[in-house]
């Protein structure tokens, strides 16, 4: 596994992919973002082993951005 996609549809769009973009910089991953008529949709490509953390990391930014 090499890529990871999720949608959000919160009010936090802008915030959550600026916490997922330092935290792709950090982990030498790459996010693309697709703006939906209602939310976002993140898809983080990198090592499977850099997906696998990022899985996990998926509520603690939700959280970081609200």
């Amino acid at each position: 596994m090499n890529h990871y996609d999720f949608i959000y549809f919160g009010p936090y769009g802008y915030d959550l992919k600026q916490t997922i973009g330092e935290w792709c910089k950090a982990h030498d991953c790459r996010l693309e973002t697709t703006t939906l008529l209602k939310g976002s949709r993140f898809s983080i490509s990198g090592s499977e082993e850099t997906i696998r953390a990022a899985i996990r990391s998926v509520r603690v930014w939700l959280r970081t951005a609200a």
